[in-house]
């Protein structure tokens, strides 16, 4: 079986890297021939988070451009594979004429997304097109295979999976300042921003840092930040050095279609986790077992500074946390479910 996935980035980008990426050496050892034709490559982040104003705009139109222009020549892949996977859309804003030409020319069509990306400009009228295009669908959670189903009757949940054969368990704190660490994209930074207040409050009271590694720096005036430039060689080094791990969202329908990534990197390093009660967040931590819920200002406060107070309990619930992963988010026991997949559509069920 040969499969082209036309991805919407290269490794740089986390929905590319852990839905396509990091399933490639299993594919390899089942015998399944992958190519991979990635839209926006690490040019694509650097443009998009440098300080660089009106050029930066420019810069954007001009490389958007070339990238159009590839992605059609990433056609004529199409007919020489047997699967054709398209994750969420072949080219921003345009019209899905390219999903309906891939579809002319290979009838195995399959969408694949991990965002409530339906809710952004230029989805909510193009992605229910690409969606009855395909023969299967497959997506991050519940909540995004409701909206498939609209549809689209053949859907399928594969969550986001961890390969913990990378991720090996932390031992105990490295010192007396406790370090309290996010990882995520520049604009999901509003969301560590909501806690603000939680950390003044923290500060006061014990000796933390805040680790914010990721491609823009954040500040909180009271707050000791350690700023972190997130990239691929240095990031499971940076994610090893935390005491807590922590995922803050809002409570909106964006939120809803996330799929909990931050989450199972603590866990799986058997960090313990404090998390907004959004979403899958529900469904990957069962609060007091192995993470923490916390919706209000108080909440917050008072799971961190259990954790902060008690090394015995965040080696618990951590211990915990990496079972919870171990158990239903490895990539050894998810890659069998996605291979049946490409496989059942491969064969015309």
């Amino acid at each position: 079986m040969r499969i082209l996935y036309l991805t919407k980035y290269s490794q740089t980008g986390p929905s590319s890297r852990y839905r396509v990426y990091q399933y490639l050496d299993y594919f390899r050892s089942e015998g399944i021939e992958c190519t991979i034709r990635p839209l926006f490559e690490e040019r694509y982040f650097k443009i998009l988070f440098s300080p660089l104003g009106i050029y930066r705009l420019i810069l954007r139109i001009i490389y958007s451009g070339l990238r159009l222009a590839k992605r059609v020549m990433d056609l004529r892949y199409v007919t020489s594979h047997d699967l054709i996977v398209v994750e969420q859309e072949i080219f921003p804003y345009l019209p899905p004429i390219l999903e309906y030409l891939i579809k002319f020319l290979n009838k195995n069509l399959i969408v694949e997304f991990d965002d409530a990306i339906f809710l952004t400009l230029g989805h909510s009228y193009k992605l229910p097109r690409i969606v009855r295009l395909a023969r299967h669908v497959i997506v991050g959670n519940d909540y995004l295979k409701k909206y498939a189903q609209e549809y689209n009757k053949r859907v399928t949940v594969i969550p986001t999976a961890l390969d913990t054969e990378k991720y090996h368990v932390r031992e105990g704190r490295k010192g007396k300042e406790i370090v309290i660490g996010w990882i995520g994209l520049p604009y999901n930074l509003s969301h560590l921003l909501r806690l603000e207040r939680v950390f003044k409050i923290l500060s006061e009271r014990y000796p933390i840092t805040l680790k914010v590694i990721s491609a823009c720096e954040l500040k909180m005036e009271g707050v000791k930040v350690i700023n972190r430039r997130w990239n691929l060689e240095t990031e499971m080094e940076e994610l090893e050095g935390l005491d807590i791990g922590i995922m803050p969202l809002p409570d909106n329908e964006w939120s809803r279609g996330k799929c909990g990534l931050k989450i199972l990197q603590y866990m799986g390093l058997g960090i313990p986790v404090v998390a907004s009660p959004v979403g899958v967040n529900r469904e990957i931590i069962q609060d007091g077992v192995n993470g923490f819920l916390a919706s209000s200002e108080k909440e917050w406060v008072e799971r961190l500074s259990l954790l902060i107070e008690d090394e015995e309990l965040c080696r618990r619930l951590g211990k915990k946390g990496r079972e919870r992963v171990e158990n239903d988010y490895s990539l050894k026991f998810i890659a069998p479910r996605l291979k049946a997949i490409l496989e059942k559509v491969y064969s015309g069920d």
